[in-house]
């Protein structure tokens, strides 16, 4: 089991608790793939270095995670697939 962390950005649009449902669903997608433990931190809105699909702002969310590597790849690519996921960025810790 190794230590991850995602960061990810989510568009600015959303309210508080859609980022947090969003922020539910990818923790589920770490469990249900062999996460031990998931801790997601909102580090609330804010303005973007450069746009990226025409935006300024974002959501950002850290969410850190044990687990294996598939586990990792696995939610990174569920947030690839999601269209209100801007960028997402993993580091094993």
């Amino acid at each position: 089991m190794s230590h991850y962390e995602i960061t990810y950005i989510v568009r600015p649009t959303f309210e508080d608790p859609q980022v947090l449902e969003l922020a539910t669903h990818f923790a589920d997608v770490a469990k249900n793939n062999g996460s031990e433990t998931v801790e997601n931190e909102h580090m609330g809105k804010r303005r973007l270095a450069y746009e990226i699909k025409k935006l300024r702002e974002g959501h950002y969310i850290c969410m850190k995670f044990a687990g294996s590597s598939d586990c990792a790849k696995e939610v990174v690519r569920q947030m690839r697939l999601h269209d209100d996921v801007l960028r997402a960025l993993l580091i094993k810790t």
